[in-house]
């Protein structure tokens, strides 16, 4: 006899079993009867799933192909921060870097501010570099002595070295201002000057190099010994004017040119030196030592002499009734001061050159 466990039961079990199951008018109690779709080459989409199945934290996707709709509005994808860079442009900025500030320098009216600014920072900084410089070194006057062209300077050197052939020395002046060298021959200049002490250069370095003592340190020691020279000359002008109390015309600048002119008559000495040795020395030496004073004499007699408009009506007046000698006192010390003048140049010239003279010996060997 077989044992069966559930033969104890009730029975209503195995009666229910088989009978109808009853219909049930809420869907949602059984669940989901939507079979399950075919697998397909698409990727289903729904309103829970995000757009890619491997971007688990919402980052930003990568465009792909169009997928079909289901029913779903997709999240617009955010637009970039910053042009695509073109050719020519500079690289576009980098998110996290700043790149917000980079577009905002970007902006034509930062960059036209930027640039007013720039240029007003510029336009003050000149202005105070001027405004310093003009302490020390009149740059508006100098462009007066630099203000020369061509046919000004051949005629200049002609009456420095023919001063016999120039009748009128009188200067030329526009409402009490002297007109610029090239409309006045004249006129002292610094362009002569300056040509003429580069030029006794490098003529000294022949010089030297024809008597085997050339050397870089040699013309560097010509240089500088011939422009202290000039400075102490000064010095000496200077220094005498202030002692003797002589009131001229002459400007630091002008006394400057005129004896400046001295260099054009070392050149000269110095190349008849290297052209005729020791005669051709000592012909330019004697010839120049003649003309340079005589013209000197001539442009500065002018300036030096004359006397300012106060000092002409002071003089001959006495409230005391004694008679007055300043003016002839005045007019010694000025013609003095012409002749030290003029009288310094030949010796400066020969001190400048006497070392460089060829000899026939040297230049032999």
């Amino acid at each position: 006899m077989n044992y069966n466990a559930q033969a104890g039961t009730d029975g209503r079990a195995h009666r229910s079993l088989s009978k109808k199951p009853k219909r049930v008018s809420d869907v949602n109690a059984i669940g989901s009867t939507i079979p399950f779709q075919q697998m397909t080459s698409q990727i289903p989409t729904n309103q829970y799933m995000p757009p890619d199945p491997n971007n688990f934290y919402g980052g930003q996707e990568q465009p792909q192909h169009q997928q079909p709709n289901y029913g779903y509005i997709p999240q617009q994808p955010q637009q970039p921060n910053h042009v695509p860079r073109q050719p020519g442009q500079p690289s576009a900025p980098v998110p996290g870097m700043g790149g917000g500030q980079f577009a905002m320098f970007q902006q034509p009216i930062v960059q036209d501010m930027a640039m007013q600014y720039g240029q007003k920072l510029a336009d003050q900084g000149k202005e105070m570099v001027h405004s310093h410089i003009e302490k020390y070194l009149p740059v508006a006057k100098l462009k007066y002595y630099f203000a020369v062209d061509n046919s000004y300077v051949v005629n200049k050197l002609k009456i420095i070295f023919l001063p016999f052939l120039q009748k009128d020395w009188g200067m030329k002046y526009d409402h009490d201002n002297p007109v610029q060298p090239r409309y006045d021959i004249n006129a002292p200049d610094l362009y002569i000057p300056s040509m003429s002490y580069i030029t006794y250069v490098v003529l000294a370095g022949i010089a030297l190099g024809m008597q085997n003592r050339f050397s870089s340190e040699q013309l560097g020691i010509q240089a500088s010994s011939a422009l202290a020279y000039s400075i102490i000359e000064m010095l000496i002008y200077i220094l005498t004017l202030y002692i003797g109390n002589i009131s001229t015309s002459l400007s630091t600048l002008d006394l400057l040119a005129l004896t400046g002119y001295k260099y054009s008559a070392i050149v000269s000495i110095v190349a008849g030196s290297i052209l005729l040795k020791r005669m051709g020395y000592y012909l330019a030496f004697f010839y120049t030592s003649a003309m340079l004073p005589m013209f000197l004499l001539r442009t500065m007699k002018a300036k030096v002499l004359s006397e300012p408009a106060q000092t002409q009506s002071a003089v001959g007046y006495d409230p005391y009734g004694q008679p007055q000698n300043d003016h002839h006192v005045g007019r010694k010390r000025k013609l003095y001061f012409l002749f030290l003048v003029t009288g310094l140049q030949p010796v400066l010239a020969f001190w400048l050159t006497v070392h460089l003279i060829v000899s026939d010996t040297v230049q032999s060997a």
